[in-house]
């Protein structure tokens, strides 16, 4: 029943059978109501060649200051349930609604306990499972992606060092990797704090080694109130263009009935630990301080639909982005 149940939940731990070149991490985006204290935390376990090389780990993104703390565990305290995801690290734990947090070193104490309301999942459908579409089916690919909550509220406090920070009434989103390796070269952007409230933007492009060649895959969406607009490799749609220069990234995507424009712009950024045959030993500079701009257009009214900037916006760029800045060109 494990093997059904998490191909169709793939937010739960997929890994139960994995322990040699493996990775699993889910991503939680933090930002308290006034928009002071914005972070990251990043729990997951790591399975390298040898017994040596397994471990589990909770990193953490404080964004304002560009802190990065790295908490490594014995791979005997990642626990996990079957059924649902739920996943413990030592004293912390990790759910779709909530987690609690006691992290310690000797530069640093955090701890307290956070719950979600409100939660927009990601939808699924029979070929859709996750993000990932059809994809989420293929075996053997180097890394997969999920989306676990496109946008929930939060309540709760962490202790900082002590000082207490609440996270009453702010916004938070989830997602998750798994599999060997981080993509070769990658883009990614998220958004879900925009003016007009309930709307999130999320955009991801690989390079994806697979057997012994390698293709391009992207995974966007755009939810606007009720209304789910998603732009994938395997929805048709297409990249029209993608351009870079000083920090500043625009992309267009078109399908037949809409065209999607993003317009991210780099901000400062931590340095954070990524996988590589199942070791955390690469290294990725994430902000979550930047800004996007976005844009929906409809092809047959001509009329934009959308227009919005978001901020405490996720940008990541890895490996070499030459290699994505030829998509659009005629």
């Amino acid at each position: 029943m494990y093997l059904i149940k998490k191909l169709w939940h793939p937010e739960m731990f997929q890994g139960k059978y994995k322990n040699k070149n493996y990775f699993e991490g889910w991503y939680y985006k933090l930002i308290d109501s006034k928009q002071e204290n914005v972070w990251a935390v990043i729990p997951g376990i790591a399975h390298g060649k040898s017994e040596d090389d397994h471990h589990a780990f909770v990193q953490v993104i404080e964004a304002n200051s560009c802190n990065v703390h790295y908490f490594k565990y014995d791979i005997s305290s990642f626990k996990f349930l079957e059924n649902k995801f739920n996943v413990q690290i030592g004293n912390n734990l990790f759910t779709q609604d909530g987690i609690i947090l006691d992290l310690k070193d000797q530069n640093i104490s955090i701890q307290g306990q956070l719950s979600f309301q409100n939660i927009i999942p990601f939808p699924k459908g029979i070929l859709r499972p996750g993000i990932m579409g059809p994809f989420s089916f293929v075996p053997f690919m180097e890394c997969y992606h999920g989306v676990v909550n496109i946008h929930h509220e939060i309540e709760g406090s962490i202790a900082h060092n002590g000082t207490e920070i609440s996270f009453n009434n702010g916004y938070g989103y989830i997602e998750k990797d798994w599999g060997k390796s981080f993509p070769e070269s990658w883009i990614w952007i998220q958004s879900n704090h925009f003016p007009q409230g309930d709307v999130s933007l999320m955009f991801s492009i690989a390079k994806i080694p697979f057997l012994c060649s390698h293709f391009t895959g992207f995974l966007s969406f755009l939810r606007i109130g009720d209304r789910m607009f998603s732009f994938a490799t395997y929805t048709g749609a297409k990249i029209t263009k993608l351009q870079y220069m000083k920090d500043t990234i625009l992309i267009d995507i078109a399908d037949a009935k809409y065209t999607l424009h993003i317009k991210a712009i780099f901000s400062k950024g931590g340095v954070l630990k990524a996988p590589k045959n199942g070791l955390m030993n690469g290294e990725v500079t994430e902000s979550i301080t930047s800004t996007v701009m976005v844009s929906l257009h409809d092809h047959k009214s001509r009329a934009n639909l959308f227009e919005g900037k978001g901020i405490h916006t996720g940008f990541e760029i890895g490996g070499n982005i030459e290699y994505f800045l030829q998509l659009g060109k005629s």
